[in-house]
């Protein structure tokens, strides 16, 4: 009797780990850094797999592109493989920059507060990052490949902060 409902508590279990084990995780979308910053939705985001230039600097990371340089993506880490992070790490200590592939969620512009009134929100753009200066975010969860920026790269454009003030990326 014990073992049968032994067996009948581990039967869902079971069931349970196939099911996830068959299910595949879905492929994420391979994107331009441009496409995903000009048409991302407010409220949206997605698993894509992007490549640009991550540099950081004080309070931030961020990822650009050299075909629309003036904009930037905020960075997060929230890795869920090690693969790669040391090499990254390695490459930002000596350059401060890297050119890389990263697999994680990217986020359109965020969502004003429901509670604001209907004025503030039509007219008030909340960003990412530090001091909310960034309209799209991505959180990575895997880095796909690291390697040193070319000599011939355009230097990223400074950021504009919403004071007005501009910081460099890296």
């Amino acid at each position: 009797m014990k073992a049968q409902r032994k067996i009948l508590w581990l039967l869902p279990l079971l069931l349970g780990v196939n099911v996830r084990v068959c299910i595949a995780a879905p492929t994420p979308d391979k994107m331009p850094l441009c496409d995903l910053q000009r048409t991302a939705k407010q409220g949206e985001h997605r698993p894509v797999q992007v490549s640009g230039i991550y540099s950081v600097g004080f309070e931030m990371g961020v990822l650009t592109d050299a075909a629309c340089p003036s904009q930037s993506t905020w960075v997060e880490l929230n890795l869920e493989s090690a693969t790669n992070k040391e090499k990254l790490r390695s490459m930002l200590d000596t350059a401060g920059k890297a050119d890389v592939v990263f697999e994680g969620e990217f986020y359109g512009p965020g969502l004003p507060d429901p509670k604001l009134p209907e004025a503030i929100k039509k007219s008030y753009q909340p960003g990412w990052g530090h001091l909310g200066a960034f309209r799209t975010k991505l959180v990575v969860h895997a880095i796909q490949s690291v390697e040193p920026v070319p000599e011939d790269h355009p230097a990223p454009q400074p950021i504009r902060k919403p004071d007005g003030q501009t910081s460099s990326a890296h």
